[in-house]
Order: C-alpha cells, then structure tokens, then sequence
C-alpha cells in the first residue's frame, strides 16, 4: 500500500491548555487545546484513496483482504472520486465485504431484478387499489408529460443483459426473475402510508440540489429516477416511509453512482442502518446524547447556550441528519460523508480500544502497579458523527459566546456554512475523540 503524502493539522497541539479570558470570564481561546495531548501531535490526514490503492485490497479471487485498513484508509482521507463509485458499492452494502468478482456480477444481476420487481409492484399496488387519489400517485404530479417516469434513464451496460449471453446464464437469470418476483411479493405495505409519503416526496423532489449539474432544469430525468428509488423504499419501509433528508442523502449517492439500482441499494441499506434516526424518539435520543457529550467537553459553551435558550441543541438537528451536508461544497461534503461512514473511529472500534488499552498501562506504570483502570462503558452511543459537531461548536465557541438569544445563535450557525474547512474540523474531531477515548478510563481499585 503506498504511504501517499500527509498534511499536518494547522493547529499546534503539543500543549494541555492555556485558559486566556476576558473581562466576561469567558474563554476566547478554543478549548480543543485543553482536550489534545503530546501523545497525538502526529495526528493528520492522508491522500485520498486512488484506485491503485484501491486494488490492492483484493486477493485474486476479488475478495477485500483488510477491511480494517480499507476504512482505516477512508477515514485518514477519503476517496478519490475515480475510484469512489467502487468503494461506495462495498461500503454501503450493495457488495458484500466477503465476496468474489464472480459472486458480484451475479449479487448485482440479481439487484437489478429485484429493484424492478419491486418498484412494478408498488405501481401495480396504487393501479389496482380503486382509489382515484392512489392512482392519480403513481406518476409525479409535476411532471408536464404523464409517465415522466425513469424507465432506466442511467444508461450502462446491464448485469442483466451481460449474464443472459450465455444459456447457462440465462437460465439462472430465468431462477433470478421468480426469485425477485416471489422477494417482491412478500414486502409488506400499507396503502395509506405510501400516499401519505408519496405527497411529501412530490413536494421534496422538485427542489433537490437544483444547483447541481446533475439535477439542474425543469423536469430533469433524473428527478423522476430519484422520486421512483424513494416511493419503492418508502413503499416497502412502512415504519420509516419517507422523511424529509432523505432525498438530500439519495441525491448524492446518485451522483457518485451514476446508477438508479445501485444507489437504490446503496441508500436503503444506509437508511435502514439510521432508520432510528428519522423516527421523532431517535433523533431526541441523538440530540440528547450531543448534548451529554457537549457538556462532559465545554461545560462553559453548553451552560452559555442554555442561558440562551439553545442548550436542546436542535440547530445541529440538519447536520446530524444529513451528514453535515450543507455545512461543505459538494466534493467536502461527500468526503466527510464516507468518512463518518467507515467507522474507523468509534467507541467500540478497534483504534478506541487501542487508547484505552495504552491509558491503563499508562496509569498502571505511573501508580506503580497498585492501581487498576476500568473503561466507562455508559458511553458507546457516542458516534464520531457526534465529536464532530461538538468540534465544530467548539471551534467557533467565540462567535458563539457573542451570541445573546436563540436568534443570534441561529444566524451564528448560519454564517458557518461553507465557511468550515473539512480536513482541520476532521482533524480536530479526531484529536477530541482520542483524547476522550483516553480520559474514559479511570482508576478503579487497588491491587493488594
């Protein structure tokens, strides 16, 4: 694997903290400082990951021999976006970590059968209902020409066309087609659910990243082909259905996929990873748990917001959701996104352990053999996701310390959007979370 070039972080943090405050007894210097250590000064981020690189994860029957370093290698920095495609389809799920080339050409064959046999039936559901308004569902209400619709509006060669060159190959397409036809006929719905989702995603649609190429221009193909991938989840996900974000979080994986099935694939396996998130009882937990680590960090910032009226933290509520889209232009949005989703740094990671283990024999040494250290376990709901917004807030705490009310601190988050640059905040999260994994462990009992 090639090594690549490393950028340093552009703050020093080879010093425990320096308190400067002001008259009003706040502090004007960033506490990241307070939070950072000798021990992580090598901290940086890498080159993205080129396809060279890329290949040479793979044993010659095509299977990925070192997932650790492949997200690993995500996470120190990103994805180059000519190979990023191939990544995404193993790192969203359309590919299975453990399977062969062979074995992908037949998964992605079968992907497009049962992607097309379910979105026919979801069709058929609302035609056959006997409900006018159901009917009326089925294509978007504002399309000019009735059908609009997708009908495979990305072009490639099909997985599907590709396999039936051969008669065996036929024949296990044939297999495939019942398979997917008897997959998509046990998918639960309820026809009320679908219409309620189906006029939420006809309003959402419309006005999805039309600064982008990709989407620009009245009715773009590929707003049908995004408005089809969200009925068929929605169709067939009635606990979650549709919510609104979810068509900020398709659209990018549209982009870097280029390819209605796989995205279709790529984002149901994602949302039913967060699914919780979009539910009300999930996002109170998330915010809660953002507010618990945003305390236990900067006790002085959360105290401050609350005298403000903003300590429920629900203005990060769109960066949780969406990956901090918005918060970045399009290329640093969609780096930090496969960065949050490698997992290469979460508190039951592997790299987590490592601190911990390297602070209990750090406090073992240092009281002579006379003290053992526990982890605090109440923790591990902490996703890295959650260190970056705390990062962020931490890193603008002075702006934020200006603020007098809950407007005030609104318009501050506000002005923050794409004024973050992605590898320092990325930098400085990682920096908070390693520090933190650290301070986890205490000294529990002595040894006799």
């Amino acid at each position: 694997m090639a090594d690549g070039l490393t950028r340093r972080c552009s703050y020093d943090n080879s010093f425990e903290y320096v308190d400067f405050t002001d008259a009003s007894g706040f502090s004007n210097q960033s506490r990241i400082g307070r939070l950072i250590s000798e021990e992580i000064s090598s901290n940086s981020r890498s080159q993205p990951l080129t396809r060279k690189d890329f290949n040479n994860f793979f044993d010659t029957d095509g299977r990925l021999v070192d997932e650790h370093l492949l997200r690993k290698t995500i996470f120190k920095g990103g994805v180059d976006p000519e190979v990023r495609p191939d990544v995404w389809r193993f790192l969203y799920g359309l590919y299975p970590l453990t399977s062969t080339k062979r074995e992908r050409q037949l998964l992605l064959a079968e992907s497009y059968l049962k992607y097309e046999a379910l979105k026919q039936r979801w069709k058929s559901i609302l035609a056959q209902s006997g409900d006018p308004e159901a009917e009326s569902l089925i294509h978007a209400r504002w399309s000019e020409s009735e059908g609009g619709g997708s009908n495979d509006v990305v072009q490639r060669v099909s997985p599907v066309s590709a396999l039936a060159q051969t008669s065996e190959g036929k024949q296990q397409l044939e297999f495939m087609k019942i398979q997917a036809e008897v997959y998509a006929g046990r998918q639960e719905y309820d026809l009320n659910d679908l219409k309620g989702s189906i006029r939420v995603i006809d309003k959402d649609v419309p006005r999805t990243d039309k600064e982008l190429d990709y989407f620009k221009g009245e009715n773009n193909p590929m707003m049908f082909v995004l408005r089809d991938i969200l009925v068929t989840f929605a169709a067939f996900h009635p606990k979650v259905g549709y919510a609104q974000g979810m068509n900020d979080i398709l659209s990018r994986m549209m982009i870097v996929l280029d390819s209605e099935v796989e995205a279709f694939w790529c984002f149901t396996w994602y949302i039913e990873e967060i699914q919780l998130d979009f539910i009300a009882e999930g996002m109170v937990r998330k915010l809660s748990l953002l507010r618990q680590l945003l305390e236990k960090l900067d006790p002085d910032l959360y105290n401050y917001l609350g005298i403000c009226g903003v300590d429920d933290l629900t203005f990060c509520h769109r960066w949780l959701i969406l990956g901090f889209k918005r918060e970045f232009g399009f290329e640093d949005g969609v780096k930090l996104f496969e960065i949050l989703s490698s997992h290469y740094l979460e508190l039951h990671s592997l790299e987590a352990e490592t601190q911990k283990r390297l602070q209990r024999r750090k406090n073992f040494e240092q009281e002579g053999g006379h003290l053992r250290s526990v982890d605090d376990v109440s923790d591990q709901e902490y996703t890295f996701d959650l260190f970056v917004a705390v990062s962020i807030m931490m890193d603008h705490r002075d702006k934020m310390f200006r603020c007098t009310d809950a407007a005030t601190v609104f318009q501050c988050i506000a002005r923050l959007s794409m004024n973050i640059d992605v590898n320092d905040i990325l930098c400085k999260s990682e920096a908070v979370f390693l520090s933190y994994c650290r301070k986890s462990v205490h000294d529990c009992f002595q040894v006799i």
